[in-house]
């Protein structure tokens, strides 16, 4: 479950005093607080990390690559943002490197850790409008709206999300209705990493966008995505995805970022037996192959939860599972 979580402000105000004093280092983690913790403030945060950059920081050039691919503080632009990327790359960053180079379809050069002079060639060669296109989605229930979709993903791009979230993944926890926090529950047991916007990895981010050109939802509305791992045996029961109206926290949640109105799955490996997405009321499972996707609408049109789209993540009998998970919120105009 993915949960706010606030920033210390009094670190927050001595970041502060330092960056105004000249000190990159200090820009840069104020940039990365401003746009990753509450309370946020876009526009500031990616100023810092513009200022950052300018002192000669790769990371704070890829921290703007990923914040204008996203429209944080700035107008959203794929274009622009791979100019910053580059930037990055030519400053030396190797994050930045290896994922330009992953973003070229140059993936075993980017898994090699290939070295290059001339990053603006490979920041050419990369082609947006292909990373934007996924196949059509098909119906896969006449009960509740669930769409799944074929090849969304190509191989080489789910074992670099895979192996991106392997160092950093925890034991998942939900959302506790009563304090707006995370918790951990006996139903579900299997890991997860949730990289927020300092965190993200530029190949994530343009996946994001792909998920955004399918579904037609903003990509301002999207939690921070998250990539599942699910060892032998681990499983989340039955549960949903919609945000109930029946708490202070929980309605505190709606009113400030909306209804969670989507569920989206991709899958990223096929090489386990078991681990169905389950929807027992509706008498419905599925299993993707590698690269395909499932997303469903947690909730009707005018945003009343579906209770229809109880699921769950069955366990594995053999082999390791891994997902991509991200939840979409949204506003309908009943809500606002």
């Amino acid at each position: 479950m993915d949960t706010l979580v606030y920033a210390d402000l009094e670190k927050r105000s001595a970041l502060q005093r330092a960056a105004e004093g000249g000190d990159t280092q200090a820009k840069l983690d104020l940039a990365e607080q401003l746009l990753s913790f509450a309370p946020y403030d876009v526009v500031q945060g990616y100023r810092w990390a513009s200022a950052a950059a300018q002192d000669g920081n790769g990371k704070a050039a890829h921290l703007m690559a990923v914040a204008t691919a996203e429209g944080l503080g700035v107008k959203q632009s794929f274009h622009s943002a791979l100019d910053c990327l580059q930037r990055s790359a030519e400053l030396g960053y190797r994050p930045a490197q290896r994922e330009l180079l992953a973003l070229a379809a140059q993936w075993q050069r980017a898994r090699a850790d290939d070295q290059t002079s001339d990053w603006r060639r490979v920041r050419q060669s990369v082609d947006v409008l292909a990373w934007l296109k996924a196949p059509p989605p098909q119906a896969a229930s006449s009960a509740a709206r669930i769409m799944v979709v074929e090849n969304f993903a190509g191989s080489d791009m789910c074992d670099w999300l895979i192996e991106f979230a392997r160092p950093g993944l925890q034991r998942a926890q939900t959302f506790d209705p009563d304090t707006g926090r995370g918790r951990y529950e006996a139903g579900r047991t299997n890991s997860t990493v949730a990289p927020n916007i300092a965190a993200m990895d530029m190949v994530l981010v343009f996946v994001r966008a792909r998920i955004a050109a399918l579904t037609r939802l903003p990509i301002l509305g999207f939690e921070d995505a998250a990539i599942l791992h699910y060892a032998p045996g681990e499983e989340f029961q039955p549960h949903y995805d919609f945000l109930e109206n029946d708490t202070h926290a929980l309605q505190s949640e709606i009113h400030g970022g909306g209804q969670r109105v989507m569920t989206f799955l991709g899958y990223l490996n096929d090489d386990y037996d078991g681990g169905d997405t389950a929807f027992p009321l509706l008498d419905w499972r599925h299993k993707g192959k590698k690269g395909d996707a499932l997303y469903f609408y947690n909730a009707t049109p005018d945003g009343q939860p579906d209770r229809r789209t109880l699921h769950a993540g069955t366990a594995t009998t053999r082999g390791e599972k891994w997902l991509l998970s991200q939840w979409i919120r949204f506003r309908p105009a009943t809500m606002r």
